[in-house]
C-alpha cells in the first residue's frame, strides 16, 4: 500500500537562522512521506538559498519563491501548491520544530476515526533547543499549553476545499479566523494531550507585538460574532481559545 502524502506548509520571512533546524525536523519524520512546501515571502537575506541547497539532496522539500505578500496569502499560495495527491495538510513556522512523532500520531488518529476534520496537539514554547534532537536544552525555560494553533494540528485537506484558506485582508488573527470558521460550522475535531509543535520564543516573533496580536484576535472574534448572529448560530463553540495568552506570559516576565 502507498504511504499516504501529507504536504507541510511553511511560510518564510528572514528565516535564514532557524529554517534549516526547522526543515530537519520535518525530515526526521522518516516513516511519512511529505511534501514539504516553503513559500519564500520576499526575503532578503539567505533563506531561499539555504532552502534550494537542502532542496537538492531532500526532494520532499520544495520552494516557491515570490514577493513579499503577509503570511495569509503566503499559506494559501502553499495551500494551492499542495501536491494532489495529499490527503492531509499541516504547517509549520520557519522557526519552530515538529514534536517527534507528531504527524504519523495525528494521521493515525485521524484514519482511525472518519470524518473528523483536524487532529489538534499541545504547544511547548521554548526558548533553547538541541537543533539537531528537537529537544529543549537543560536550563530553557518551557511551559505547555494547549490552545489554538495550525502548526499544532494535522487537517483533512478537504476542509480548505470546503472553507477557504486564510482571509488575506487580515495581518493578525487570520489563524483564529481559520479555527473559528471550522467551529461555527460544528466540524468534528480531536484535541490530544501530547505536545505537537515546539514554538520557538526569540525576540523577532510576530507574537512580540502584544497590542498587534491581542487586535488580531479581537478582529477574528468580532468577525466571527457577525457571521454566527446573522446565521442564528448561537451555540457555544469550544475552548481552543482559553490558554494560550496565559502562556506566552511566562516569557514576558
Amino acid at each position: 500500500m502507498t504511504p499516504e502524502t501529507i504536504s507541510v506548509i511553511m511560510p518564510a520571512l528572514n528565516a535564514e537562522k532557524f529554517i534549516a533546524p526547522a526543515l530537519r525536523s520535518l525530515l526526521r519524520e522518516r516513516e511519512l512521506t511529505l511534501d514539504i512546501v516553503v513559500i519564500d515571502d520576499g526575503s532578503t537575506d539567505a533563506t531561499a538559498r539555504i532552502v534550494e541547497d537542502m532542496a537538492l539532496s531532500q526532494p520532499s522539500i520544495r520552494l516557491i519563491a515570490g514577493p513579499r505578500v503577509g503570511v495569509s496569502r503566503a499559506r494559501n499560495a502553499g495551500i494551492a501548491a499542495v501536491a494532489p495527491q495529499s490527503r492531509f495538510v499541516t504547517f509549520l513556522d520557519s522557526d519552530d520544530h515538529v514534536y517527534p512523532g507528531r504527524i504519523g500520531r495525528q494521521l493515525a488518529l485521524l484514519k482511525a476515526n472518519p470524518g473528523t476534520g483536524f487532529v489538534m496537539g499541545l504547544v511547548q514554547l521554548f526558548e533553547r533547543i538541541d537543533e539537531e534532537t528537537s529537544v529543549p536544552v537543560a536550563g530553557s525555560r518551557t511551559t505547555t499549553v494547549a490552545g489554538v494553533s495550525l502548526a499544532a494540528a494535522l487537517f483533512d485537506r478537504s476542509l480548505f476545499d470546503r472553507f477557504g484558506g486564510f482571509d488575506e485582508e487580515m495581518q493578525h488573527g487570520e489563524d483564529t479566523d481559520f479555527f473559528l470558521r471550522l467551529l461555527e460550522a460544528h466540524v468534528p475535531y480531536i484535541t490530544e494531550t501530547d505536545v505537537a509543535v515546539l514554538y520557538r520564543r526569540h525576540e523577532t516573533n510576530m507574537t512580540n507585538d502584544i497590542p498587534a496580536t491581542r487586535r488580531g484576535f479581537v478582529d477574528a472574534i468580532r468577525r466571527s460574532l457577525v457571521r454566527r448572529r446573522a446565521s442564528g448560530n448561537t451555540a457555544e463553540i469550544g475552548a481552543l481559545f482559553k490558554h494560550r495568552g496565559a502562556a506566552e506570559e511566562v516569557f514576558r516576565q
